[in-house]
């Protein structure tokens, strides 16, 4: 809180109320600048991958095109002052149909060539498996045919990457905000780089739940992967490749950190196994 209340008085900017649903560890306030219009001021504490920085050189190369502003950034006090999306409703309750037509329009956007080598290339995630193997000394809680067939197809997809651009790196429905200004906005990007498919991953490990609730949830997944498919133009086959990947990456993850809620992803990997299996 120190941190946002320095930069309020060193940007002469206001802090009004906080956000109460953010990542624990992080401070989200709204604000007002001296014109009196809105904005939003963050602060995160430094993590291993500190990915606070580099999603913050995201936003700046982005410069507002499918991603929200960024007004004033303070790499060394790890503050950033940020355009307020209006109306800023998010994805979770539009009908996945529209969902999807939001993600990909704003995904579309978001395809910058690296100019640097500043962003982490999404290669790095990979120790996540090693890591949980010295942990575990096995697959652990995760199921062994879907660990191991997690990392293959990750491996895989990497090295028959397409040319990197910037991503986003956890553009799920929570992330893109209805804008005014270009009807869908990103926010909070890890900043990372790979190939454009790989931004597809987090939109199948979301609302995995009105899955469950379908008649044949197999074949709603697989209207996803066809869906998007359209949208991008992306691979169908490499879509619900990185997709699966990235469910057995994240329920890794999950497993090896215990403030995150358990078995999110695996009903996810599943289904998109099994999408694949006709």
């Amino acid at each position: 809180m120190a941190r946002l209340t320095r930069a309020a008085e060193r940007w002469s900017i206001t802090l009004v109320e906080p956000y109460q649903d953010v990542y624990p560890g992080n401070v989200v306030y709204r604000c007002t600048l001296g014109d009196g219009s809105p904005a939003v001021i963050k602060t995160e504490p430094v993590r291993p991958d500190d990915e606070f920085i580099t999603g913050i050189d995201a936003m700046v190369l982005y410069a507002g095109r499918g991603m929200a502003r960024v007004l004033k950034a303070d790499r060394d006090e790890r503050v950033i002052l940020m355009e307020l999306v209006v109306p800023g409703e998010p994805l979770w309750q539009q009908p996945i149909d529209q969902a999807l037509e939001a993600a990909a329009s704003v995904m579309a956007k978001l395809r910058i060539t690296p100019p640097n080598d500043s962003f982490p290339d999404v290669r790095a995630y990979h120790r996540a498996w090693p890591n949980h193997l010295r942990l575990y000394s096995g697959p652990g809680p995760i199921d062994a045919d879907l660990f191991d067939l997690g990392e293959r197809l990750f491996l895989e997809l990497c090295d028959s990457s397409a040319d990197p651009v910037v991503l986003h790196g956890d553009l799920h429905f929570g992330n893109v905000l209805s804008s005014d200004r270009e009807t869908w906005l990103a926010i909070d990007p890890k900043g990372l780089t790979g190939e454009p498919c790989y931004e597809v991953g987090d939109l199948f490990r979301n609302r995995v739940e009105e899955l469950s609730e379908a008649s044949d949830p197999i074949r709603a997944m697989r209207w996803r992967v066809d869906a998007l498919a359209d949208l991008t133009g992306f691979d169908r086959e490499r879509i619900r490749l990185w997709a699966l990947s990235q469910a057995v990456l994240s329920e890794v993850w999950t497993a090896d950190d215990p403030r995150r809620a358990a078995d999110v992803d695996m009903r996810a990997a599943r289904l998109l196994q099994e999408t694949g299996m006709v």
